[in-house]
Parts: structure tokens; C-alpha cells; sequence
């Protein structure tokens, strides 16, 4: 009896003495971390003090949220819990997050269309001609940074629920009628706004679920069709406006590494295939990879990664980033949320970056305003892309087409964009967004804000 009572008064001193060690580490400041890596976002600072919320009890409620959110150590027990589970068994389906129901897609409205999807598919993109060298790289400000970390926010548009089959994740989609509607509202009062100015293009990107999941699967999930979400909203635009249509050409290419595994963004071959479909509804001879500097950066984990609380399956098998430089003599320069500006390349060197930034080798990530120029070019054709992050492996094959690119992330931009077209002489613009976005009232919200 004696021996249980010692063995049971050591545990109880055991877990205090624990519970105590946890209690001074948790309050010693510099171990509290500032951001997290695998969620890529700053973490909740500690709250100034107001006498209102002091009284209203939020204060308080900050400071619960602040000490929870940097806890020490955090990621590494959120990546211990997950190996934990793990543990209990083999789990080749799982969703993380909560899936909702989405809205029923009304039939598609009846639209004359402005160009048809291509009707045959391009090449295997993997050339075996040899590719050719940029004439000249674009210039690098030896003061612009390099970071570490994503500094570039690539985190406004969260993710919904993810489903994770084997060693790739994939986004649930749900149709809001209400947001749709709101999209299509948005782009019809931009294009009269704009009419005898600019040319408006749109084009929705399907997201992986649909793509690269096989239709017998996916059938059987809570997911809205973005086949026909996109088609209603296509066919809801009035006919002045260009609608490219690209579901259907990367279904054609769906055996191919069109999308990450870890990350819900398309790949720059993904992209590579929606800019020609872009290219027939233009009417303009696309670039062809063979004529594009290659590039390849492994060891990428995205966002499905740093969602699902590091998912082993999904570390086991990391991305490769690749990205394709555009011939010719073309510099780029980007406008950063402190309004400062930097030269920069096209392609960005992420070899050394973490492996949650290699996305932003693209265009120098997510900025409020961007411009590229290709000097070799002296027709006077300008561009502007209205984009989130998707259009970041996107924007730079137009650099082949155009003598000005201008890329205006909405979420970081303030301004207005008719009265933009107009001053800097645009004579394309092209709203590019993936279908989630379309369904995100904050994102549409914003949109509309800029084309009042």
C-alpha cells in the first residue's frame, strides 16, 4: 500500500513539476515566436491597452488569443500532434477543415460566344528542342529584399476544407449564387464602363478537385461542380466581354503535372495551357516553351501542407517548382504594401528560400502593382491582369505579347481601375481568378470596391 502511495505522489509531483516548467517557459518572451512557417502568416501580437477595452472585457480576450496563438514551441507540437494521429492507423482519405454545402448552379444562361475554346490541345509542353537564353536578364535592385519567409502574404483567399487522397490535397469547392452573382455584376459594370477603351477578358480557373481527381471519385464528395459554376457564371456575362474558357483544356491534360500536390495552386504548365487558350481568344501566336529558359526549384510545400498541420503524406512526396523565362529583353518592376519600389526579375531564384515560399518565384509573389516591359517590342500593346495569386505562373508568358504588362493584385491595391485603363492607355484587361475566389464575398467585395 505504501509503495502505491509513493509510486502515485511521484506521478502527481511529476505532472505538477511538468505543468509548472510549461507555465515559466510559456511566459518567457523571446521564446514566443512571431510567425508561423508552416501557416505563413504573423502570428496575433500582444494588444494594446485602451481603457475601452478594458472595460468592454476584449482586452482580455486578446491577450487569451495572443498567448494561445504563440505559444513556444507551437508548430512543433502541431507537428507532433499530427504524427500522433498517424499513429492510430493508416489514413490513405482524410478532410481536414469543415466541409459546407454549396448553392444549386442554376442552368447556364444562353451567351453568344466571343471565341471558342481551342479545339485542339497544345503540345506535351516538355520540348526536347534545346531552349534558348533570355537576351538579357532583367535588373536586380541590390536593395530589394530576399526573403526567408513569405513576406509576400500570399495568405488573404484561407482555404476551405481539404481533402487529402494519398500523398495530394485538394480543395472543396461550394457555389455561392449570391457571390457569383455579385462577380458577374461586378465584371458586366466594368465592361461598360470600359467599352470603346479597353477590351475585357475573363477567365475562372478550375482548381484541382475537379482536374486531377478522377470524376468517379469525386462524384461521391460535397463539392459544387466548377464546371458548371463556371459556365453559369460565363454565360451571365454580357457578350462585350471575352470569356476564356480553359476547364476543359486542362481536363485534357489532367495525366500531366498541371497542379501541386501540396499546394492549391496550378503549376506553370498548368498555366502554360490556360495563357494559349488566352492567346486564341486574343488572336495572337502564343510563345512556345521551347523558347523559354527552364527552371526547376524542389522541395516545395505548400499551402494543403501548412493546412492540414503538416500532413506526412503530403512531406513524403514535396513539390518541384517549375517556372519558364520568357525570351527577349524584359524588366519588371514591383510596387511593395510600404509603397516601396524594387526592380526585379521575371523568375526569382528561390533555390535557397523556404520550402513554403518557392511559389513566389513567380513575378516577385503577391504586390499591390507591377510592371513589366519588354523593350524588344515597340508596338504599343499594353495589358493589364486584375488577379490573385494564381495569376502569379500566369502573367509571365504575356511578357512575350505585350510591350507593357500591368498586374494589380486587388487584394493590396487601392485605387480605380477604369480610371487606371484610362490614364495609362490599357488596351486588354483581363480579370483572372481561380473558382474559389468567385465564391469568397471578401475578395468579389474588394473587386467592386476598385471598379465603382
Amino acid at each position: 500500500m505504501k509503495k502505491n502511495l509513493s509510486f502515485h505522489s511521484r506521478k502527481i509531483l511529476l505532472f505538477f513539476l511538468s505543468l509548472g516548467l510549461l507555465t515559466v517557459i510559456s511566459w518567457i518572451i523571446p521564446l514566443r515566436p512571431t510567425y508561423s512557417e508552416f501557416e505563413k502568416r504573423e502570428l496575433t501580437k500582444f494588444p494594446s491597452f485602451s481603457l475601452q477595452a478594458l472595460f468592454d472585457g476584449s482586452y482580455f480576450d486578446q491577450i487569451d488569443l495572443w498567448f494561445s496563438d504563440t505559444f513556444p514551441f507551437r508548430d512543433t507540437f502541431i507537428t507532433g500532434n499530427s504524427y500522433l494521429r498517424q499513429l492510430y492507423g493508416l489514413h490513405p482519405v482524410q478532410v481536414s477543415g469543415d466541409v459546407e454545402e454549396g448553392d444549386a448552379i442554376p442552368s447556364a444562361p444562353s451567351r453568344p460566344s466571343s471565341s471558342p475554346e481551342s479545339s485542339s490541345a497544345p503540345e506535351t509542353a516538355e520540348s526536347s528542342s534545346a531552349p534558348e537564353e533570355p537576351s538579357s536578364a532583367p535588373d536586380v535592385s541590390s536593395e530589394a529584399p530576399a526573403p526567408e519567409k513569405d513576406v509576400t502574404g500570399e495568405v488573404t483567399q484561407s482555404l476551405g476544407a481539404v481533402l487529402i487522397v494519398g500523398d495530394s490535397g485538394y480543395e472543396y469547392y461550394n457555389f455561392s449564387k449570391d457571390v457569383a452573382d455579385q462577380y458577374i455584376g461586378m465584371l458586366n459594370h466594368t465592361a461598360q464602363t470600359l467599352e470603346g477603351t479597353a477590351q475585357v477578358y475573363d477567365m475562372v480557373i478550375p482548381t484541382s478537385m475537379d482536374i486531377m481527381l478522377p470524376d468517379s471519385f469525386r462524384q461521391g464528395l460535397n463539392t459544387s461542380s466548377q464546371k458548371d459554376a463556371i459556365a453559369y457564371i460565363s454565360g451571365s456575362l454580357t457578350p462585350s466581354i471575352k470569356s476564356v474558357q480553359i476547364y476543359d483544356t486542362l481536363k485534357a491534360h489532367s495525366d500531366e503535372y498541371i497542379y501541386f500536390r501540396t499546394d492549391h495552386h496550378w503549376t506553370a504548365l498548368g498555366a502554360y495551357y490556360a495563357y494559349r487558350s488566352f492567346a486564341d481568344v486574343k488572336g495572337i501566336t502564343p510563345l512556345e516553351l521551347s523558347q523559354c529558359e527552364k527552371k526547376e526549384f524542389s522541395g516545395f510545400l505548400g499551402a494543403f501542407y501548412s493546412d492540414t498541420n503538416k500532413n506526412p503524406a503530403l512531406a513524403q512526396n514535396p513539390d518541384t517548382v517549375m517556372a519558364y523565362v520568357p525570351p527577349g529583353n524584359i524588366k519588371m518592376q514591383y510596387t511593395d504594401r510600404n509603397g516601396n519600389t524594387y526592380n526585379w526579375p521575371l523568375i526569382s531564384d528561390v533555390t535557397d528560400w523556404a520550402t513554403s515560399t518557392k511559389y513566389s518565384t513567380f513575378i516577385g509573389g503577391d504586390n499591390p502593382y507591377t510592371i513589366i516591359q519588354n523593350s524588344d517590342l515597340t508596338d504599343g500593346s499594353s495589358c493589364l491582369v486584375i488577379k490573385e495569386s494564381f495569376g502569379n505562373a500566369f502573367i509571365p508568358f504575356l511578357a512575350a505579347n505585350y510591350q507593357t504588362v500591368h498586374v494589380i493584385d486587388y487584394r493590396y491595391w487601392n485605387g480605380n481601375i477604369q480610371d487606371f485603363v484610362k490614364t495609362n492607355g490599357v488596351q486588354d484587361v483581363l480579370f483572372l481568378n481561380n473558382v474559389s475566389a468567385t465564391r469568397n464575398s471578401s475578395l468579389v467585395g474588394k473587386m467592386a470596391t476598385l471598379t465603382k
